[in-house]
């Protein structure tokens, strides 16, 4: 595939190294391993969203490695981030269509911040989110018809879980669970009348049970939702809305 490098310029902007925090109310989760970015650009200018670079442990060297796909699946850019850096990387308003993002930042971690530019998360199986320290209310599409659904966690390392917390379109908690989650588990959600067609949450925190905490948790939607979970509630509603999975066409 060939590299549009001159199309999708990247700015660097140097850091200083930091350790690994937790979630900000304002900021997007921290991410670990391989993780997808699903991106509508608009048609408009080229905008930039903004990539760091963070190191876990002195014991790991991983730069952030990602790539730019386009709707016709073909390579836009790629590149890396080192440790401590952080990148604005381009996102040109055409070819207009679903553009997914692959980040890659090994044992080490990453955010990503769309700055403004409408953006979701892939959670699929296949393409499942991989956090670190937690999440803070991710939005997600309940289609209409919808009477239940499920979300799937891992967390395999030892004296790690989570506690998930799953909200309906009111804000009010529909489940809350935690666990130590060492082998894949369902959280299953039971959707009220007149709330399906809309946008719910979740949120990955703290277990209250002592000895456990929250770190690297794996998490994915079942079939039953499409596959995207976004920082703000109308990003939300316009990737849950799209016909089919839109996704899995990019990453094929």
């Amino acid at each position: 595939m060939t590299i549009h490098a001159s199309v999708v310029p990247v700015v660097f902007l140097a850091l200083a190294a930091h350790t690994l925090s937790p979630q900000a109310a304002d900021e997007s989760p921290v991410l670990r391993k391989a993780n997808y970015l699903a991106i509508l650009p608009g048609g408009g200018p080229q905008r930039q969203v903004s990539l760091k670079a963070q190191q876990v442990s002195p014991a790991y060297s991983d730069a952030l490695n990602f790539t730019l796909i386009g709707p016709d699946s073909s390579t836009i850019t790629a590149g890396e981030v080192l440790l401590g850096e952080e990148r604005l990387l381009s996102i040109p308003g055409k070819p207009e269509g679903l553009h997914v993002l692959e980040l890659d930042s090994g044992w080490n971690a990453c955010r990503v911040d769309p700055r403004g530019i409408p953006s979701a998360m892939v959670a699929r199986e296949t393409v499942p989110l991989h956090t670190a320290r937690g999440a803070k209310q991710l939005f997600f599409y309940v289609p209409r018809g919808c009477k239940q659904f499920s979300v799937w966690l891992v967390a395999d390392a030892p004296r790690e879980g989570a506690r998930i917390e799953i909200a309906g379109p009111d804000g009010g908690k529909v489940v809350e669970e935690e666990g130590d989650y060492d082998k894949p588990q369902r959280v299953r959600a039971t959707v009220p009348a007149g709330c399906d067609g809309k946008v719910w949450s979740l949120a990955l925190v703290k277990p209250k049970a002592g000895g456990l905490n929250v770190d690297d948790v794996v998490l994915w939607l079942d079939p039953a939702l499409p596959p995207y979970l976004s920082m703000r509630e109308d990003w939300a509603l316009t990737f849950g809305k799209r016909k089919g999975d839109g996704v899995n066409g990019v990453l094929e």
